[in-house]
């Protein structure tokens, strides 16, 4: 399949809330007349911010828009990564997109686990707590001062 380009998250928002009726035509117009267009996962996270910030969408009204748009056939993007990232986003409210999507990229990955000093993120996901007793018991090794 040969690439058409990749898109930003402004056109991921126009083709989403068709807020700038010109530019959504537009953004209609190259996804219907392109081959396979990308959508970076930094452009779809600016986007799901945007939509949550911004546009005051509830957490499953962003789910709906990004799944729904990188189910696309003509679009090329993370959607198993994203699948994931918003099914713990759903489940834990208190916790952000962003680190939603860190915790699913560090056990998609092997690369867990995810260091942090986020009380709230360690204890509602995989993530481990960075303290020097967790690098203890990590077998990491002790802190360096």
């Amino acid at each position: 399949m040969t690439s058409a380009g990749s898109i930003d998250a402004n056109v991921v928002l126009r083709l989403l809330l068709n807020d700038v009726p010109e530019q959504h035509d537009l953004a209609v117009a190259l996804l219907r007349r392109s081959g396979t267009l990308t959508v970076s996962d930094t452009a779809l996270i600016e986007a799901n911010f945007v939509l949550g910030r911004a546009y005051e969408l509830t957490r499953a009204q962003q789910a709906e828009a990004i799944l729904g748009l990188v189910r696309q056939p003509n679009l090329t993007a993370s959607i198993e990564h994203f699948e994931d990232a918003f099914a713990l986003y759903l489940l834990h409210p208190k916790l952000s997109f962003e680190d939603c999507y860190l915790v699913v990229g560090a056990q998609r990955s092997r690369n867990e686990p995810l260091w942090t000093f986020d009380k709230k993120l360690s204890a509602q996901t995989d993530a481990q707590r960075l303290t020097a007793d967790a690098i203890k018991a990590s077998g990491a090794g002790a802190p360096t001062n």
